[in-house]
């Protein structure tokens, strides 16, 4: 009995072992290829992923980069030897990383642009245009690596479509590993060749300037196109021509030797000087002494007063400052004629007080303050007023040698008076006026470029005081501050014209 129970048990296990491995048969698909699993899965994961970067141009427009950019993935993607990413999904990576294309033109930063995106390897490159020739070059580099793995280029001659469908497929095969296409298709062009006599001619089209002869130039069939060729010394050539379809016309042009023009010089007569600018200088006294004399004394009234007028008291008791004899002045002018009987005047005057003697006490040579304040009181307040005037001069009349005039204007007016106390300067006011000047004089002119004139002004100097500093205050406060220096003047000065 134990002998047929052991029987069963080993005949039911021979059976689930038989059973098993006619299961595993038909589980396991045909291998009709002589390749198994494991070898199918390697090679389809061996297929790279690539990513190619925007082609640079030279000489050619954004727009046709990035069709020729786009025409390299199609190709590279139909070659079957890399997975290419999308020109789209690879900027929406790199917005997202705010990285910016436009500015990535060397191969590090192409690695760093293939480590973002995720990709094995990374295509890069340029095209250029120089004439009727296309240079397109490619480098596939490797990103983990950052070495140049192999490289395409392709020089081909003809127009952009060219470009497109013969040099940018021959790019993408050799790239991939697979060889260089056929790029040199029968070009049919319509064109015309020229030459000219002699050789070396400038040959524009349509205005457009195209280079020097022998030249030829492709045109657009069935336009009229104007030729034209220039040359030194020789007349100018120009044609209209139109060209059928694949016609190519040799032009021969023989220019005509320009004819040679008798060149007469005749000697330029030389033109008289105008004598119509100078400048002049004239020295002038005013009676502006006796109102200046009073302004002084008015001074000298409040000098000892609860509150000092100038930066310091007065050191010595009945102390006043002396009056001045006389305000003259020098002015120097420029002067331009608009024509015979008008001019402009435009000078600067410099008045003091005690002119003569402040010139003396320079001869003499006398201590800087000392033959500045012009005396020797050891209490002086010297008075000086610089002057700017702008005058319209009209001479109605003139006679030979000597012309009247009268002139009107316009200045501005300055008044310094500043007292010392032996060499130290104590301050003082300063007063300004803008006002009208008018009056009449007459030149005397035995020489074009010499002239003498005597004139006599009236000039407005309703002063008052600036405002500067404490002094001004001061002035203010004891009703010091206005002066009034209109008056006439009478000066005489020499005039120079050139």
């Amino acid at each position: 009995m134990s002998q047929i129970r052991a029987f069963l048990i080993f005949s039911t296990i021979i059976s689930s072992v038989l059973f098993a491995q006619e299961k595993f048969k038909l589980d396991s698909p045909p291998d009709t290829l002589g390749v198994d699993r494991d070898t199918m899965v390697v090679e389809k994961s061996e297929k790279l992923a690539v990513a190619i970067l925007e082609l640079d141009g030279n000489n050619i427009s954004k727009a046709e980069t990035k069709a020729l950019s786009d025409r390299l993935r199609i190709e590279i993607f139909n070659a079957g030897m890399y997975e290419v990413m999308e020109r789209e999904k690879m900027n929406r990576i790199l917005d997202e990383m705010q990285f910016q294309l436009s500015d990535c033109t060397s191969d590090e930063c192409a690695i760093e642009i293939g480590r973002l995106i995720g990709v094995n390897k990374i295509i890069a490159g340029s095209i250029s245009k120089v004439g009727e020739f296309y240079t397109v070059s490619t480098r596939l580099i490797d990103v983990e690596t950052g070495k140049i793995e192999n490289t395409a280029t392709e020089d081909i001659e003809g127009t952009l479509g060219i470009v497109l469908t013969k040099a940018i497929p021959s790019i993408a095969h050799q790239i991939s590993g697979l060889g260089k296409l056929e790029t040199m298709p029968a070009i049919s062009k319509t064109a015309l060749n020229i030459s000219t006599e002699p050789i070396g001619a400038s040959i524009y089209l349509d205005g457009s300037y195209k280079g020097e002869s022998p030249l030829k130039i492709e045109v657009e069939p069935g336009y009229k196109h104007r030729l034209k060729a220039v040359a030194e010394s020789y007349e100018t050539w120009e044609k209209i021509y139109e060209l059928q379809k694949d016609q190519v016309l040799d032009v021969a042009i023989a220019l005509s030797k320009k004819p040679v023009e008798k060149v007469i010089i005749r000697e330029k007569p030389r033109g008289r000087r105008s004598y119509k600018q100078g400048f002049k200088v004239r020295y002038v006294q005013t009676e502006q002494d006796k109102k200046i004399n009073y302004q002084i004394q008015l001074i000298n009234s409040k000098l000892y007063s609860p509150d000092k007028i100038f930066k310091e008291k007065m050191s010595e008791p009945n102390v006043s400052f002396p009056s001045i004899n006389s305000f003259y002045g020098i002015e120097i002018y420029n002067t331009r004629h608009v024509d015979d009987n008008v001019s402009l005047d435009f000078g600067l005057g410099f008045f003091r007080g005690d002119l003569g003697l402040w010139i003396s006490s320079l001869d003499n040579k006398k201590s800087n303050d000392t033959f500045f304040r012009g005396n020797e009181h050891d209490f002086s307040l010297v008075t000086w007023s610089p002057q700017l005037t702008l005058n319209l001069r009209l001479a109605p009349i003139r006679y030979p040698l000597f012309y009247p005039y009268f002139n009107i204007g316009f200045g501005y007016n300055l008044l310094f008076m500043t007292a010392y106390e032996d060499e130290k300067s104590l301050g003082g006011p300063i007063y300004q006026s803008w006002g009208f000047v008018y009056g009449i004089g007459f030149e005397v002119r035995p020489l074009r470029p010499i002239g003498v004139s005597i004139e006599w002004n009236r000039r407005n100097m309703d002063m008052e005081l600036m405002d500067i500093d404490k002094i001004t205050d001061n002035f203010r406060k004891y009703k010091l501050d206005k002066v009034d220096l209109t008056g006439n003047n009478l000066g005489v000065s020499i005039n120079l014209y050139y």
